[in-house]
This record gives C-alpha cells, sequence and structure tokens, in this order.
C-alpha cells in the first residue's frame, strides 16, 4: 500500500468537505450526493494507490478468463450479544427447548439473508454461556449467576453446531476486562469478583466491576479463559470489541482506581508514564494472546473491534471525537501495525456524508495501516432508522467496503436485532448486495493449502440435471461451490453447505433461451480456500430441451409488505387452500390480497407474512406470495413445515370454482412439482392434513376427489 499519496488525498478530501459543508445551504442543494460521490472517488483512488499485492495473495484460486470467475468472497456477520439479554436470550429464565427455538430463529434469519458469520457473546461480564470451570454459568442465561441451564445444554456448542449446519462461521466474543455489569444481577459468590477480588475494582456507575488490567493476574486469568474455549471448542475466531480500560462516564468521569498497582510499578522503577503503563498493560496482553491462540490452534482467527477513530486528528479529517488512546488506553493502531490480528473491525457508525466522521475516510485511513495486509471488515452500524434513506446508506456502505478490497471485502453489523427489527432494511439488503450467497475470505498467512477438487458426475432427468459429488476430504468441506454455465453467458453459482452432495438445475434458462453447456463443483475448507474448478462440458441435453414456464405476478404487483423474521424450510408436498372470504372477477384481487397479509400480520395472528406461497384469482391470474423456502401459516394443529401452500382466492365451500381458477390452478401445480423437485402424489388439501377444517370447499375438494387435478397435473408434467 503506498500510504503518503493516499493520506495527502484524504487531507485535500478534508478540506474540500468542510468547504462544501460551510456553503452547502446555498451553493449545493445536492449535498448529499456530492459527497456520495466524493466518497466514491476516495474508494477510486485508494485502489489506483495499492500495489497489487493483497490481491495476489487472498485467494489461491485465480480468475479465469472471460466468464469464469469464481465466488464471491465477502465477509457478512452479525454481532449477537447476550449481555443485558439484548439479542439472546430475549430474557432470563427461558427454558432450553425456548433458547434453542430463539438461536433457530436468529441462524435461519441469517442464513436466508446470505450471512456467512456470526459473533457470539459467550463471555459478557467475566461469566459464561458456555460450561466452565474457570467462570461461572452467565446471569443472562437462567437470572442466577452459576446456574447451569435445565434441562442441561451447552449454549455456545448448540450455537456451534447450528452455525457451521448453516455453512457459517462461529466466532466467540468475549470482554476481557468487565468483571461484572451495572445490570448483571447481585455479586454472588461463584462471581469472579468474590473469588479472585485481589484482580478487580469497583466503578462509581451502580453495581459496576472492572479487572484491573495491568495486573499479571488479570492477564493469566483472561488469557486462559480464551485459550479454554479455544481449546475444547470448534470455534473460527476469538473477537474482542472496543472494552478495554472502561469509558469515563462508568467511573463518574474520575480517574480509574489502580492507585495500588501504579504504585506497585513506581516502587519497583517503573519509568513510564501513567497512561503509557495502561497502554503496555493491554499491548502486552493483546501481543502475548495472539501468539498463545495460534500456538494453541493456528487456524482460529482473532479480532478486534475497537473504537471507529484512533485518536482525533488520524486522520486529518477526523475532527473531534472520542480519543481512546488516552481514555481507553488502547493503541488499536500499534496492533494493527504490528499485525496481532487476523481482522479488524472499527466501529464506523457514522454516515458517508458526515463531516469529520465520515465511513469511507475513516474506513480509507485504517486501510493505509493496513501494514501486514490482514482483514479489513469494519463494524457498521444498522441503526433502528426503517426509512429508505437508511437502507440506501447501508447498502452503499457496503458497496463502498467492496471497493477498497473487492476480494476481502466484509462488515459486521451490529447489531442482528436492529437488522430483524426492520425488514425494510434487510430486505433491501438481500435485494441488494447481499443478493447472492458469499464464500469468507480465505487467510493466507493461517492456510494456504487448496483442497483437492470432488469426483464429480451428473444425469439428465427430463428437464434437469442432477449434479453429484464426493468430496475427496468430506471431513475438511465446509462447503461445496456448483458452477454452471447457460450458452457463452458469465458462469454463475450456488453455494451449498456441509452435507450436501446432490443438486438439480434446470437444463434450459428461460430467461437467456440459452441451454445448459458448462458445470464445476468445488470443494471449500473451513479456512475458505477453495479447490480449482475443473470445468466439464455438459452432453446429452436434447435440442428440444425446454422447461414449463407460467406467468406469475411478483410480489410488487400487489404491493406486499416486507415479512417479519421467518422460518426456512425444503418444501416437499403440494397442500391446496381456498382462502374463505367470498370474492368474484368483478373485485379487486390485488387489494384483496394485500389486504389478507395485513390481517395475517397483525395482532389478531401476528404471523410473518402472508400464509400462503401462491395466490390464484378467479379469473386465472397467478400471484406470488411468501417465499417457497420459508414456512407457511395454517393456524390449525398440523406443522406446515414442507408444505408448499397454493390456494384459490374466494369461499369454494359456498361459491361454484371457475374454470379459468381451476385450469390456473393445475399449470400452478404442474409447475411447482417441477420447479422445486415434488412429487405430484403429494398433492393434498388442507383438510386433508387437518380435521378443524372443510378447507379448500367442497366446490374445489370435489376435484381432488375424483382425480381430476392429479390426472391434469400428470399430463402437463408429461
Amino acid at each position: 500500500m503506498k500510504a503518503a499519496p493516499v493520506l495527502i488525498f484524504l487531507i485535500l478530501l478534508s478540506l474540500f468537505l468542510r468547504l462544501i459543508h460551510f456553503f452547502k445551504a446555498i451553493l449545493f442543494p445536492m449535498f448529499n450526493r456530492l459527497l456520495l460521490v466524493a466518497a466514491i472517488v476516495v474508494v477510486s483512488i485508494l485502489q489506483a494507490c495499492s500495489g497489487s499485492k493483497r490481491s495476489t495473495v487472498i485467494s489461491k484460486t485465480e480468475d479465469k478468463p472471460g466468464p469464469y470467475q469464481p465466488a464471491q468472497r465477502e465477509f457478512r456477520a452479525a454481532w449477537v450479544a447476550t449481555v443485558a439479554n439484548i439479542d439472546w436470550p430475549s430474557k432470563r429464565g427461558l427454558s432450553t427447548a425456548e433458547q434453542q427455538a430463539e438461536a433457530i430463529r436468529l441462524l435461519d434469519f441469517l442464513q436466508a439473508h446470505h450471512f456467512n458469520a456470526v459473533v457470539f457473546q459467550v463471555r459478557p461480564q467475566a461469566d459464561a454461556l458456555y460450561q466452565s470451570s474457570l467462570e461461572p454459568w452467565s446471569y443472562y442465561l437462567t437470572g442466577e449467576q452459576g446456574k447451569a441451564p435445565s434441562p442441561f445444554y451447552d449454549p455456545l456448542q448448540f450455537w456451534i453446531t447450528e452455525s457451521h449446519k448453516r455453512g457459517m462461521e462461529l466466532h466467540v466474543w468475549l470482554n476481557p476486562y468487565r468483571a461484572h455489569h451495572t445490570v448483571g444481577g447481585p455479586v454472588t459468590d461463584s462471581s469472579i469478583v468474590k473469588r479472585k477480588p485481589e484482580l478487580v475494582v469497583k466503578l462509581k456507575d451502580g453495581n459496576y466491576w472492572w479487572f484491573d488490567p495491568a495486573k499479571q493476574g488479570t492477564k493469566d486469568h483472561s488469557t486462559a479463559v480464551v485459550l479454554d474455549i479455544v481449546k475444547r471448542y470448534d470455534i473460527d475466531g476469538v473477537h474482542f470489541d472496543d472494552y478495554f480500560y472502561p469509558y469515563p462516564d462508568y467511573n463518574k468521569f474520575e480517574d480509574f482506581p489502580d492507585n495500588d498497582s501504579w504504585q506497585a510499578y513506581v516502587k519497583g522503577g517503573g519509568k513510564l508514564s501513567r497512561g503509557d503503563w495502561r497502554r503496555d498493560a493491554v499491548n502486552s496482553f493483546i501481543e502475548n494472546l495472539y501468539k498463545e491462540i495460534k500456538a494453541t490452534k493456528k487456524n482460529v482467527k482473532f479480532g478486534l473491534s475497537p473504537f471507529g477513530v484512533y485518536r482525533p486528528g488520524f486522520p486529518a479529517a477526523a475532527e473531534g471525537g472520542f480519543d481512546q488512546y488516552d481514555q481507553l488506553y488502547a493503541d488499536a493502531k500499534l496492533w494493527w501495525n504490528k499485525g496481532w490480528v487476523d481482522y479488524f473491525s472499527p466501529q464506523l457508525y457514522w454516515t458517508i456524508t458526515r463531516p469529520g466522521l465520515s465511513f469511507p475516510v475513516l474506513l480509507g485511513w485504517w486501510h493505509s495501516e493496513n501494514l501486514h495486509q490482514r482483514h479489513l471488515w469494519p463494524g457498521m452500524s444498522v441503526g433502528r432508522d426503517t426509512s429508505a434513506a437508511n437502507t440506501r446508506e447501508i447498502q452503499n456502505q457496503i458497496m463502498i467496503t467492496r471497493g477498497f478490497d473487492p476480494k476481502d471485502a466484509g462488515t459486521i453489523h451490529w447489531n442482528i436485532s436492529s437488522l430483524i427489527r426492520n425488514p425494510a432494511l434487510a430486505q433491501g439488503i438481500l435485494d441488494g448486495p447481499y443478493k447472492k450467497d458469499a464464500l469468507a475470505p480465505a487467510s493466507p498467512w493461517l492456510d494456504d493449502k487448496l483442497p483437492a477438487a470432488p469426483a464429480v458426475n451428473y444425469t439428465i432427468t427430463g428437464d434437469s440435471l442432477q449434479i453429484n459429488w464426493v468430496p475427496a476430504d468430506a471431513a475438511n468441506t465446509f462447503r461445496s461451490v456448483v458452477y454452471f454455465q447457460y450458452g457463452t453467458r458469465k458462469m454463475d453459482y450456488t453455494i451449498l453447505n456441509q452435507d450436501s452432495r446432490s443438486v438439480s438445475i434446470p437444463l434450459v434458462d428461460e430467461k437467456a433461451k440459452a441451454i445448459l453447456t458448462n458445470i464445476a463443483v468445488t470443494s471449500v475448507t473451513r479456512m475458505g480456500n477453495e479447490s480449482k474448478m475443473e470445468l466439464q462440458a455438459v452432453k446429452g441435453i436434447p435440442s428440444n430441451a425446454k422447461v414449463l414456464t407460467l406467468k406469475i405476478s411478483p410480489r410488487s404487483a400487489w404491493n406486499a409488505a416486507p415479512p417479519k423474521p421467518f422460518r426456512s424450510h425444503t418444501p416437499v408436498r403440494i397442500t391446496i387452500h381456498h382462502e374463505g372470504t367470498r370474492f368474484d372477477s368483478t373485485k379487486d384481487a390485488v387489494k384483496h390480497i394485500k389486504n389478507v397479509q395485513t390481517w395475517g400480520m397483525g395482532p389478531d395472528r401476528n404471523w410473518a407474512d402472508i400464509p400462503y406461497h401462491f395466490l390464484i384469482a378467479p379469473d386465472g391470474t397467478i400471484y406470488e406470495g411468501r417465499d417457497v423456502n420459508t414456512v407457511g401459516e395454517t393456524a390449525t394443529e398440523y406443522d406446515p413445515t414442507g408444505h408448499l401452500l397454493i390456494t384459490c382466492l374466494g369461499n369454494l365451500e359456498e361459491q361454484e370454482l371457475p374454470a379459468k381458477q381451476l385450469e390456473a390452478l393445475e399449470k400452478m401445480i404442474a409447475y411447482a412439482c417441477k420447479k422445486y423437485k415434488i412429487s405430484p402424489e403429494t398433492i393434498a388439501s388442507h383438510k386433508d392434513h387437518s380435521a378443524q377444517t372443510n378447507c379448500p370447499g367442497k366446490n374445489l375438494y370435489q376435484y381432488l376427489q375424483n382425480g381430476e387435478i392429479r390426472s391434469k397435473v400428470l399430463a402437463l408434467l408429461n
């Protein structure tokens, strides 16, 4: 990295931003757009000033010429905070089953939105969300520090297993110095405050207790806690946030109460100033811990997420703000420059256009300090703002991180609850920068060994190609990437998780009017190393190959509201409903469907979305409902997981079934059977699974009873 030109440019940009800020009301009504352009220019200049070293070492898979591009690389993570029950569990004292169900909902949400990592807080206040002989069970689990979950389970192990099952890395997040939080309940006999009183001091804000970082016992204990997790659990990373010495308000803005350790240092001949002595205590801990983690398990990444500004004036454009160097005694620049981390996630919780604290300007400065070419994945605050402007802001920030290093982009989102409570933002990220799944970037300084390519074969079944593969080293295969190409178009891909060994893809891309020509499958290790791509030409596709297509009006056609958090599933059967309200073709189907969703997501039902996956109007128009890969809601006694729900608008117990509606239903079922690989033998109605309903009504059910629907579907499939 050629740092000098970058810093000079950032200084000039800072002056430019100040000038715009001064005159914006008079001269620049398009202020935000101008600053966004400036941010993009920063990215371009930084790329031009950067050498090629990083791009050649970060991935061992070389770019193929022409359309053959490897899968996208991007670290996509969210913080899951357990302190004060911010994110999980939602409250203290939940049963084991309730805690696990909440964890599954969070992980399903991340998987559905194409995240590939979770940063899970396992030590919020010198206690443990895992079985530990060093510290007590967390107060935030059971409401009593030292009390294990009942029935017993290990939350950390559960999160690791479920994260890996979904193709996500699990990074344990610990607070190295917080001994007891002000909302952490009473200090019990099991607390470190009682067990190691010589290491802790009481702060003046409530019931806060803090480890004295300068004491060797503190360093030894916190190091032992981290290494205990590294040794016993199959984690992907260890993560610290910005809490080193406490923020000043935690001690009512009085100096940290470490006189005893300071006087002992002075009497022992210490020469450092008090500030340098405190910083040295943290520096030596960070340096030693990094070495100890690598000596224990080299492949476990160590990440730090310091306050977003190193010091006011670094970079020159950074004005005012908090000084972590002088107040938290955190020399974050030193740790970054020395390479004592594998990834760095400074908390850049400011907008692109904020003068003095601009997201891209600060990111550019940290980028220029990356002397050891490690991962720079900034922390990003998604906030609680549900406006379209905030969605665009977060989308733009993600794109800016890509501009600095397209092959090693990434971010950690604060926090998962803010994402879930803002479905418009979550959907905006999914529809925008996270539309395609991505692999986490590799860390070649830790492991650069490529796995062998899997053995691949395929068969043509109907209008699909069934691809099967066997990894050369199944135990070391974390994800698989299936690449495919239609005609001469750019090669596309899908990423599958560790247990997947087969997938079906269409022989024809109907939109492109192109036939499948090439495929490849690669294996990816936990460290992100991908095997070489070995292309296979697809042979034996019939010259008249085509797929069954159907016109389906998208959700936007009926102004669908964004869904709430939902459960994922794979549909394996077709279930037919009627919607239940009298309705005919003279009415507004779009308005009617919107009303169904509004009612279903309202307080009476509190469903995640409209209950049905597809809806058919009396005139035969087919509307897209909820995501097919999410569970519908049936309000009856059976679990609808695995059911693809198709409904006909109207009350077909009272109304006759229009011929166009029946014909569209038969085509929709055939289409679903083809597209989602569902056997037509599974076709049934709502009442076939439930004893509590007559749905879909006698006037529709008769066509199931006499076999007409099934026979028409089979004819269409053939």
